[in-house]
């Protein structure tokens, strides 16, 4: 089911998308909304409440993008509710601004769950070879030990490297490419 089948079927609420959307969002939603909430739990709460919501309501999405952007708005908001009924009275009239740097962190933690997501879903479109190879790379590992351990050459291994960044390169918008460079890619090997 590619990106297009599956927004049909999450528009329609065919049961196939439904699974497919469990399988996609469902741990990356619950992993966002427990580092919110820090409480395992309520988040599966959340995310189930939510995706609930998607099938039982009317609500259309244009492409992957919208759809994205709208569960983790739910989940995001749903979460801020939880941490509202958690603060007192008093801590909410003296620390406006601490909820202010709570609900900061959480569209920062938001949009970093959504920046990898994305990136491993495009990385999962990659050759095999070059996937594996940026893998390695993720994982630490210098161009002789990768070409070694793939029993390539290292000339191949920096050209396969070299046409994966570029693919990502042309996948990502640029305030997402530099969140991913700051996050992922710290030497910033895109360059």
């Amino acid at each position: 089911m590619n990106a297009l089948e599956f927004i049909e079927g999450v528009n329609k609420k065919n049961d196939r998308a439904l699974k497919k959307l469990y399988d996609h969002y469902y741990a990356s939603l619950c992993g966002y909304v427990e580092k919110l909430l820090n409480d395992s739990g309520i988040a599966e709460d959340i995310v189930q409440e939510c995706l609930i919501k998607v099938w039982n309501t009317g609500v259309t999405f244009s492409d992957m993008k919208a759809l994205s952007a709208w569960l983790y708005k739910s989940v995001y908001h749903a979460a801020v509710s939880v941490l509202r009924e958690r603060v007192s009275l008093e801590r909410l009239q003296d620390g406006s601004r601490l909820l202010e740097d709570e609900e900061e962190a959480a569209q920062a933690l938001a949009l970093r769950e959504e920046v990898i997501t994305y990136f491993y879903e495009i990385l999962n479109q990659l050759p095999g070879q070059q996937r594996d190879i940026l893998l390695f790379t993720l994982q630490g590992h210098k161009v002789q030990d990768i070409a070694s351990m793939l029993s390539v050459s290292e000339n191949s291994v920096k050209t396969q490297k070299k046409r994966a960044y570029q693919y990502i390169r042309e996948h990502f918008d640029a305030n997402k490419l530099h969140f991913l460079l700051t996050m992922i890619f710290p030497k910033n090997q895109f360059s």
